[in-house]
């Protein structure tokens, strides 16, 4: 009964907005799962609901007695939820997601930000640090990880990736030759992520580099600590991408061997405890982000 409801809900948004994609957008969910949503409601009816066109789209006889019944349904769940307005704090539900502070300006934020507007019923307790912490012993339904584990104890699902890149600051960099190819800078002064192994190998169309740490004369318990230190001209440090990109922008970091990726993108995971009794919230959380 949830899915037919919801399926009633996507597509009197199709309506509203004129388009399949006009729904996604405003639903936060892909053109693909509208259109599957429409698809199977026509299906249950056994109608079509929708005159579908590259340009626009027009409801048919059928869709044009179901429509109301569709917006009525809408009308009827939001009028139930206002009345509970005036005590939501006491009706919602915390859930509890972990997260590195690495991914702060990583535009999974935003879509963190869409799943707390759509899901009014839950208030998130976004708990943001770069030290790996235990689900178990720190209470938390989920966590979103960056980089590569391996934990048996742990369900997974990757939802996104981010790429290291070097960086460092003008005031550093107008000290040095600039380099051309990851050898160049072997004799540079590296700022390290102490989470992160000190090696780093760069791919340029066939070429491939070793290694290109050089001397580590400072380490940050955290990538915000390493960026500070790399903008204060210290010295070069692979950082992800999304990280420095204002400071890039900005001009406050610069990017070096910018023609030279690392092909081991970071991945980024939704991890939760395997064998857990997870909650509705979290069950919604861990379908919104995927």
């Amino acid at each position: 009964m949830i899915d037919k409801l919801k399926s009633m809900a996507i597509f009197a948004a199709v309506v509203d907005e004129g388009s399949f994609r006009g729904a996604a957008k405003k639903l936060a969910i892909s053109p693909a799962i509208v259109s599957l949503h429409v698809k199977k409601l026509e299906e249950q009816i056994g109608a079509p609901l929708l005159y579908r066109s590259t340009r626009r789209i027009r409801l048919t006889q059928d869709g044009k007695a179901f429509y109301p019944a569709a917006k009525a349904m809408i009308s009827a769940a939001n009028d139930g939820l206002g009345q509970f307005a005036s005590q939501a704090n006491i009706h919602l539900t915390e859930l509890r997601v972990a997260m590195p502070d690495t991914l702060s300006t990583n535009p999974i934020i935003d879509r963190i930000s869409d799943f707390v507007k759509n899901h009014t019923g839950i208030r998130l307790n976004l708990m943001s640090t770069d030290h790996q912490q235990s689900l178990i012993n720190e209470g938390h339904d989920v966590a979103i990880r960056m980089g590569h584990f391996k934990d048996s104890d742990l369900k997974s699902k990757r939802i996104g990736e981010d790429e290291r890149i070097l960086v460092c600051a003008p005031s550093y960099a107008n000290k040095k030759t600039r380099p051309q190819t990851p050898q160049d800078v072997s004799d540079w002064d590296f700022v390290s992520f102490s989470l992160v192994p000190d090696y780093m190998v760069l791919h340029k169309e066939k070429l491939v580099s070793e290694n290109i740490w050089g001397t580590v004369i400072a380490k940050g318990s955290s990538a915000q600590s390493v960026r500070a230190l790399c903008a204060a001209g210290l010295g070069l440090g692979a950082l992800p991408y999304h990280l420095v990109k204002r400071d890039l922008e900005a001009q406050r970091l610069i990017r070096i061997l910018p023609d030279w990726h690392d092909p081991k993108k970071l991945p980024i995971y939704l991890v939760w405890i395997s064998n857990a009794d997870l909650s509705l919230a979290t069950r919604e959380f861990i379908n919104f982000m995927s």
